[in-house]
């Protein structure tokens, strides 16, 4: 969970709400003033926000337009998102080599728009299928549903926007992890996939034949410089530890880098990294087994896939392998 006196620069949604609560009629000034801002203040690219802060806006919004009003706000909010609304981030998506590329991008520079989610790389409950986890990084209570919407929505927006409607196959189904609301109807409609609720956490799955969809219109160079702000922007976010950086990059792949290639990521020496990692009482296999063990869990839980192919999909040279290492994490066989 984050720390609420951690800060961070604001968020692209949250500038958009803003805007758009302006729009239906709220006073700015007074949405500013809930997380100890002024309009001028807010604006500047260099603000940084706690947590505390940027919650105390959102939960501003949610008392001046009223609990019920506010539950629904996050679908509807979500589908009006544009590539300019979200900033930097929007550029970057708009110039991704294809439909999958753009789902990946947002995914891993999920900071710069909505930070309250993980979107997490869970692995294929089948053959095509991609599946990605929405877990929740801080305790949101009664704006859970709101968050979560407004993310999984405005992501579907964008890359529809960018790739046109081929890009509605690209989602095959969605379960929401919270309770079944009153409009469910809409959910199926916004989506063009089936949709269900009262799950443990937010799934996503994708097509990822859809996801070969390629981007006529990008640009090499806008990418690449598009590319540089979104890593320059978020070096600016308080810096976490090395264990949560090792997490961060394997939770956004579906493979299990060796150390090395790990620290050429996260631009730093093998050495550095696993002196890093001790000084926090871990080593790089331990967190390797830590995502392989999440993964494993959902895969037994939510797919029809058998152990043998479950194994090849985490990587194992042979399902005994697997099985060993289940045992040795659970205490239990995987079956």
């Amino acid at each position: 969970m984050k720390s609420e006196h951690s800060t961070y620069p604001i968020a692209a949604y949250l500038a958009f709400c803003i805007e758009e609560m302006v729009r239906r009629g709220l006073n700015r000034d007074e949405l500013l003033d809930a997380a100890g801002l002024d309009g001028n203040r807010f604006f500047q690219p260099e603000t940084r926000l706690t947590v505390r802060q940027e919650l105390a806006v959102y939960t501003r919004i949610r008392r001046l337009v009223g609990a019920a009003k506010f539950d629904e706000l996050g679908l509807t909010l979500g589908a009006e998102i544009t590539i300019n609304c979200a900033g930097m981030l929007g550029g970057l998506a708009a110039n991704a080599r294809n439909l999958g590329h753009a789902g990946y991008l947002l995914r891993r520079f999920h900071l710069l728009s909505n930070r309250w989610f993980a979107a997490e790389l869970i692995g294929a409950l089948v053959h095509g299928r991609t599946v990605v986890r929405y877990r929740h990084t801080a305790n949101l209570k009664t704006l859970h549903r709101f968050m979560l919407d407004l993310s999984v929505r405005s992501t579907h927006q964008l890359l529809v926007e960018i790739f046109g409607l081929s890009a509605c196959g690209y989602y095959s189904e969605i379960a929401f992890g919270y309770t079944k609301p009153k409009n469910s109807a809409l959910y199926s409609a916004a989506f063009n996939c089936p949709v269900s609720f009262d799950h443990d956490c937010t799934y996503v799955t994708f097509n990822d034949a859809a996801g070969t969809l390629i981007n006529p219109k990008r640009s090499e160079y806008a990418y690449h410089l598009y590319l540089q702000h979104c890593r320059d922007t978020v070096l600016r976010f308080d810096p976490v530890s090395w264990t949560q950086k090792v997490l961060n990059c394997l939770s956004r792949i579906d493979t299990y880098p060796s150390s090395g290639s790990m620290s050429e990521t996260l631009n730093c020496s093998e050495r550095s990294l696993r002196r890093y990692l001790n000084n926090e009482s871990v080593q790089y296999s331990e967190l390797i087994d830590r995502i392989r063990l999440d993964r494993a869990i959902y895969l037994l839980s939510h797919s029809s896939n058998s152990i043998k192919q479950i194994s090849y999909q985490l990587e194992y040279s042979e399902p005994a392998a697997f099985i060993h290492a289940f045992a040795r994490w659970t205490g239990s066989a995987p079956s």
